[in-house]
């Protein structure tokens, strides 16, 4: 890359892979004032600055090398931004990175005038051997908890909204709802009562309900609770319903199995006392 600048960061990278940190030669490339900014070692100015870093990173690393084939360099007139990769062996014996918890990345950011390093802010983490177990843990579980969250708060959000559709506070079409594909069961005596049995499609919820509402006038639908885990949901309770064909009352405890997957319900199994029903029927 034509560009001076980028040759004085390259030098700064060379030197330091040479062991030569500590040279008039890399003293050189900075200003008289310039900057440093480094993660957990924070600003210095000046070479007494420089100095203070050298202790520092020599502080936390036996051993290190760029691999500066892996360079990426982004250079104007006044600025040059290196992404890159390191590896070494820190104070404590451990070889970095290990593509587990540390990954040997970094952004170095200079600015310069008159051909010297006027500004240095690195950005990089400095726990290079990833032995901040404890921290990464629970950046990973954060996020694994996060997604969990957002996937059980679209269950509960449409189960919520299947019953409020169902029992009319708010409007809506249940059978937007589901996915084309359904597992849908409501096991029962399907001769004798038609709205009980298998259903696999998305249009046959419609069907489903028109013939329930023809036959079953509910008296009661009261939910103890709603239990949700990931993409799956329980709804336990209690329901009773005059069987209009008997003009008799049925009352049982229910639970419902409900699946959401990519926001469509896929899964829809409701488990009532079915013998009682068979039984009292007639």
């Amino acid at each position: 890359m034509e560009n001076n600048n980028v040759s004085k960061a390259q030098s700064y990278f060379e030197l330091i892979n040479n062991g030569q940190f500590n040279t008039q030669a890399f003293t050189d490339l900075f200003t008289v004032e310039v900057e440093i900014y480094y993660p957990k070692f924070g600003y210095a100015k000046g070479m007494e600055g420089i100095a203070r870093f050298s202790q520092h990173v020599r502080k936390l690393i036996n051993e290190l090398h760029f691999e500066m084939d892996k360079f990426t360099y982004i250079a104007n007139e006044k600025y040059v931004i290196v992404e890159g990769a390191e590896k070494g062996i820190t104070r404590t014996g451990i070889p970095f990175p290990d593509e587990i918890v540390s990954h040997g990345k970094f952004c170095t950011v200079f600015e310069f005038e008159n051909n010297r390093i006027k500004r240095m802010h690195c950005y990089v983490d400095p726990d290079f051997g990833g032995e901040d177990i404890e921290r990464a843990q629970l950046l990973n579980t954060t996020i694994e908890a996060s997604q969990k969250e957002d996937i059980e708060t679209q269950t509960r959000n449409i189960v919520n909204n299947f019953y409020d559709i169902q029992f009319g506070r708010t409007e809506g079409n249940l059978e937007d709802l589901f996915a084309e594909e359904i597992d849908w069961d409501l096991p029962g005596n399907t001769e004798k009562f038609e709205w009980v049995g298998k259903r696999t499609k998305k249009n046959q919820v419609g069907e489903f309900f028109k013939l329930l509402y023809a036959n079953v006038k509910p008296e009661k639908f009261e939910i103890d609770f709603i239990a949700v885990k990931g993409e799956n949901a329980t709804v336990v309770g209690e329901l009773s319903s005059k069987i209009l064909k008997y003009d008799k009352v049925f009352t049982t405890e229910f639970v419902v199995i409900f699946k959401v997957v990519n926001g469509k319900i896929v899964k829809f199994h409701l488990l009532e006392d079915g013998y009682k029903l068979n039984e009292e029927m007639n």
